[in-house]
């Protein structure tokens, strides 16, 4: 019999307790003996030295829980909030995820992100309260602020008071009121409808995103932790696609001693077998597949074919990098939670190790795409994105262990963008020096706030052929990396409105060429301002510091809600620009006698005040420079 997959990941706040669950469920499963710990380093999920050191996961990690009928496949995911590149690559992979949240503390700024992406995705949930143990906790409160938030019935399968799971009657009384069916309600009332029914009505609710179930516990002692995983073997089924072509998303990219590079993949289609070719659709190489691994925590074992719907780790890709696709699209989109607004240079403390760090660094860049390493040989000088101070952190420590590079990092820089002001036109007429031929007219428009990039063609293949349109749609968004100001352009719509090829003189490289003028062109013509990342900040301290912290903050061109205060604290948000919040944690902790507790993420991009912004010194040949364009792109310099 084949065995049903469920393919979970775990998601929280930072300290709410998810790696905790996750030792819990491994021994309950039987994969463990006994449970590791978070804070002495002997936790199977949070393996790496760095996390062992602090005590808190950066990586996304695997493990299995397999039963008689069901194999569970655990993604341990990063509970800080400079690592939700990791959260993001695993809330593709999953079909369905647990969302801990701390009865003490409730719903923080990272559970509401989390929580808000996946409903976006309409992904199947589970919600477990912990922490229901400790003074101050207020479980119910919590679930009935997550069903506000996620408007959809809630379900709790046992009970908050002693943790023991509900009794099946009461469970089915709720079942049946929570599931909002009048007919099934009625019918299993006079006894019409028998309880498999109603238990058949909750595995499509639950499975299908319509009503959540619930769980209260106690993730250090075990307590309600046996419900969790019954759920997980009992209470969802996720059918599979057997029709559908061969596809893999890639999650996750990792270097282990024994193994070099490991890309760990979800399939979403079609079967993988070791000496398997897959094309990477990013790069459009063809590699072989050499070996393929089943991961739980540190240790790996082999495995010869996974299935559609498997998840396991493969060996042999030399170019993958996390978030790529194997194979045909999925049929989820990736989601994106948010984008690092900080940059800072980085250089080794002995110059001599200067090309060994950029190498170290590109490394790192497959395993986080985010970091995005940027290397300028004219001036020797290396770049990299990042979220937060802790993340900057953890990357100098990984440097050290992994590559034995000792580094510094300069102060970090705000990271701009840049939108079109107007409409207009962009236009390229690539006819010389033969052999080429590529035409290209695009229309440029600004979008709201928060659009991103929208492309579409209004073409026809008897001007330009397919493939070459498919040319111009892949290089459209790189042509957007460095704009008028030399930061990202985004919220705009790109239009390729005319244009055409030639039969004979068109070369396969002609419209990656071309595009970038024209689009070049068009953002000369619209004209382009900046935006800069706003933050959203929420500071819990007690009302006495109340006037000194809305004092700090308040000068720095922030909007503040007004504050709420109960039982003593105050709870204030506001929305403060990244360049003014450099030194803003340790103004809070200082005025507040470090009693504070501050949180900040990306709200996201809004138009800069003018004079504010910084322009960005372009990287590389500008295509407004068409000579030097043309000759580079020939690889003519």
């Amino acid at each position: 019999m084949q065995k049903h997959i469920v393919n979970v990941g775990i998601f929280a706040h930072i300290d709410a307790g998810k790696t905790t669950l996750t030792e819990q469920l491994l021994v309950l499963g039987g994969m463990r003996r006994s449970i590791g710990s978070v804070d002495s380093g002997t936790a199977s999920t949070d393996f790496l030295s760095v996390e062992k050191k602090r005590g808190i996961s950066v990586r996304d990690a695997d493990a299995i829980i397999e039963s008689e009928k069901t194999v569970v496949h655990i993604i341990d995911t990063p509970g800080h909030a400079d690592f939700i590149e990791e959260a993001e690559l695993a809330l593709t992979a999953c079909d369905m995820a647990i969302l801990v949240v701390s009865a003490v503390e409730g719903i923080q700024a990272q559970t509401e992100i989390l929580l808000s992406a996946m409903l976006r995705r309409n992904l199947p949930l589970l919600f477990f309260i912990n922490k229901c143990d400790r003074a101050g906790a207020k479980p119910q409160a919590v679930l009935a602020e997550l069903a506000t938030l996620c408007k959809k019935e809630i379900l709790p399968l046992n009970s908050a008071a002693d943790f023991a799971p509900l009794s099946e009657e009461t469970y089915l009384e709720n079942a049946v009121t929570a599931l909002n069916d009048e007919t099934l309600l009625e019918g299993y009332l006079s006894g019409e409808v028998q309880k498999s029914a109603v238990e058949k009505a909750c595995l499509a609710a639950f499975s299908r995103a319509q009503a959540v179930p619930a769980v209260f516990g106690v993730a250090r002692t075990g307590k309600g932790c046996d419900s969790v995983l019954s759920a997980l073997q009992n209470l969802f089924v996720f059918p599979r696609d057997d029709s559908y072509p061969f596809s893999a998303f890639v999650y996750q990219v990792e270097h282990r001693k024994n193994l070099g590079k490991v890309a760990h993949v979800r399939l979403f289609g079609g079967t993988l077998a070791v000496r398997q070719e897959v094309t990477n659709l990013r790069t459009g190489s063809t590699q072989k597949i050499a070996q393929i691994k089943r991961i739980q925590g540190e240790k790996a074992s082999d495995e010869t074919l996974l299935a559609c719907g498997d998840i396991g780790a493969v060996t042999g890709l030399a170019d993958v990098r996390a978030g790529d696709v194997l194979g045909a699209k999925p049929p989820v989109e990736p989601l994106r939670l948010s984008d690092p607004y900080l940059r800072i240079r980085i250089l080794p403390k002995k110059s001599e190790d200067l090309l060994r760090l950029k190498d170290a660094l590109f490394t790192l860049c497959d395993e986080s795409p985010s970091l995005a390493t940027e290397w300028i040989p004219e001036k020797r000088e290396l770049n990299v994105n990042t979220a937060g101070a802790v993340q900057v952190e953890i990357l100098q420590e990984l440097l050290e262990d992994r590559f034995s590079l000792a580094t510094e990092v300069g102060t970090p820089s705000v990271i701009y963008r840049e939108t079109p002001v107007r409409s207009g036109f962009g236009f390229e007429y690539y006819t010389m020096p033969k052999p080429c031929w590529a035409v290209v007219r695009f229309f440029i428009e600004p979008l709201p706030t928060g659009s991103g990039l929208v492309y579409e063609s209004t073409v026809s293949e008897k001007k330009i052929a397919y493939r070459y349109q498919e040319h111009v749609a892949t290089a459209v968004p790189r042509a957007l990396q460095q704009g008028m100001h030399g930061w990202q352009v985004t919220d705009l719509k790109v239009t390729l409105v005319d244009g055409e090829d030639h039969p004979q003189h068109t070369h396969p490289l002609d419209f990656f060429t071309a595009t970038p003028m024209g689009i070049m062109d068009g953002l000369r013509n619209t004209g382009t301002k900046l935006l800069e990342p706003v933050l959203s900040v929420r500071v819990t301290a007690p009302e006495t510091a109340m006037g000194k912290i809305i004092s700090e903050i308040s000068p720095r061109r922030a909007k503040l809600d007004p504050p709420v205060v109960e039982n003593g604290y105050f709870l204030l948000a506001a929305e403060v620009p990244a360049s003014e919040s450099f030194d803003l944690p340790e103004r809070i902790a200082s005025v507040s006698g470090g009693r504070a507790v501050y949180t900040a993420t990306l709200s996201g991009y809004f138009p800069c005040p003018e004079g504010l912004g910084k322009d960005r010194e372009r990287v590389g040949i500008n295509p407004l420079d068409r000579s030097k364009w043309i000759l580079h792109s020939r690889s003519a310099l």
